[in-house]
């Protein structure tokens, strides 16, 4: 029986090449049977090098297989060299001895066949999904130092002390592997990296606030979570990223500003992902992970967040309010729809029953927003709204003890509502139109009233445009037809 060649059992990486000054040794995966001749370094190292390998190939080849196969070469003359071009990864001796890199190279070029978006944080995005690859691992992330024989650890830490400068940043098992070499010269090292240790420096809060806010998901969020990282990566964003930091020629541009808005575009990388409409599990994530940031002292998670649905409350909210476990149960019934709640003080992203402080989010949108208002106001008062939504609902609600329902507006919009609550005044606005005649409207002082006596010699009135008026017998309420259509449906108190 012919002795089979020493290989690498895997079905991802074709060959292993060691340079070694003006040596090279090469072996390649088993199922090519390719004789190379006998290597003693290869001999001793095939095996574990095998088991890391397939470990993580069978991770990341869980989600999606790769795209190409991968070669590896091994520097021993450049022991701390890394770096990836293509399908090939480059890692000196001394990294692939150290736990956890050749690991992290491989879900790199994984992840880079599956995204494509160009946006300021790339890198550090690229850091934070590669960790987490594998953390899946293993179920710990352990990426070591081979000088200082430490690792990376899975721990609390705080904003703002996380950030290092470039001497901190070398001395810590946190660095990019593609750093090391770097940080081996510390005045190269200050030259290189002082535009990018800012950034870098991040990488132990957001790695940790993923893990954990992975680790608060339920069994079932956490398997579609994770089968729906390719999805994820390749998915549009519904905000537009930002492809250079905005603050570039901002004076001062201080380390605190540059850090906060790399931690805002991260999140808005992950929260404007539009496999937040479909998907319960990565919605709760990004709840998670806006309420683990927070309390790991970074109060400003968001630049701008984005709901399909935006309730606005006039008195203090719980998650055993009333109008809160109505909301939650309608987010159950209807997981497509991406729905916040709102106070005062705190924003609650459907399902999560975690409340964000609004301070957090730098702006809050939604294409349609509820606002419940115990009596008069004027178009003022609307308009206030146009920055945050497309449709505004204003429910006249006074008396908190009486029932109102939600469920048919989420489905069929203002007509749905005012079948489900007949008896209830109600407006529903179109902002962009609205401010269409901000001029004309600006003197109303009450809108009820605006709308109740439709003075057809108002300036006011006239600048709606309204040719007729509908009555619907079925929702008992009123559908105006306007060459602006400002005003969409109303029902409003007898005065």
């Amino acid at each position: 029986m012919t002795k089979r060649p020493l290989c690498i059992d895997s079905k991802v990486v074709e060959r292993i090449d060691r340079l070694a000054g003006k040596t090279s040794e090469s072996i390649y995966r088993c199922a090519l049977n390719k004789d190379t001749g006998y290597s003693e370094y290869f001999g001793l190292q095939s095996r574990d090098l095998g088991s890391r390998i397939q470990q993580t190939e069978k991770v990341l080849e869980s989600l999606e297989p790769f795209y190409k196969k991968i070669q590896v070469t091994i520097m021993e003359d450049h022991p701390y060299l890394y770096r990836i071009q293509g399908h090939q990864l480059f890692i000196g001796s001394k990294l692939l001895e150290a736990p956890g890199h050749l690991e992290k190279g491989l879900a790199k070029i994984w992840y880079r066949e599956r995204n494509e978006t160009l946006f300021a944080q790339q890198s550090l995005m690229e850091e934070v999904v590669t960790d987490f690859l594998v953390y899946l691992q293993s179920g710990d992330l352990d990426i070591g130092d081979p000088n200082t024989h430490l690792a990376t650890a899975l721990r609390k830490v705080k904003w703002p002390y996380i950030l290092k400068s470039v001497a901190a940043y070398c001395d810590s098992s946190w660095k990019q592997s593609e750093h090391f070499a770097i940080c081996q010269n510390r005045t190269d090292a200050e030259n290189v990296l002082k535009d990018q240790v800012t950034e870098m420096s991040l990488r132990p809060l957001l790695v940790s606030s993923w893990v954990r806010s992975y680790k608060q998901l339920s069994m079932k969020d956490r398997f579609d979570f994770v089968n729906n990282l390719t999805q994820f990566l390749r998915s549009d964003h519904s905000l537009h990223l930002p492809m250079v930091s905005e603050t570039l020629g901002v004076v001062p541009a201080t380390t605190l500003v540059k850090a906060a808005e790399a931690i805002k575009n991260v999140n808005l990388f992950v929260s404007s992902s539009t496999v937040a409409k479909e998907s319960n599990a990565h919605r709760s994530f990004v709840a998670n992970l806006t309420n683990e940031l927070r309390t790991s002292g970074f109060q400003d998670a968001f630049a701008e967040a984005a709901f399909d649905v935006l309730f606005v409350s006039q008195v203090p909210l719980t998650d055993s309010s009333k109008v809160f476990q109505d909301f939650e149960k309608i987010a159950k019934n209807q997981p497509k729809l991406q729905m916040a709640l709102r106070d005062g003080q705190n924003l609650w992203m459907l399902p999560s029953r975690y409340p964000i402080p609004v301070a957090s989010f730098g702006q809050i949108k939604a294409n349609r927003t509820i606002v419940e208002k115990c009596g008069g106001y004027n178009f003022s008062y609307v308009m206030d709204y146009a920055d945050v939504t497309e449709k505004l609902l204003v429910v006249d609600r006074c008396d908190l003890k009486k029932q109102v329902q939600y469920e048919k507006f989420l489905a069929e919009g203002a007509e749905g509502f005012a079948i489900q609550n007949k008896g209830l005044s109600f407006v529903q606005f179109h902002l962009p139109s609205l401010l269409m005649k901000r001029t004309e409207l600006e003197q109303v002082a009450n809108v009820f009233e605006f709308i109740q006596k439709r003075d057809l010699e108002s300036p006011s009135f006239k600048s709606l445009g309204w040719r007729e008026v509908r009555w619907s017998q079925q929702a008992n309420a009123y559908q105006p037809k306007a060459f602006v259509d400002a005003i969409e449906w109303f029902r409003v108190p007898t005065l």
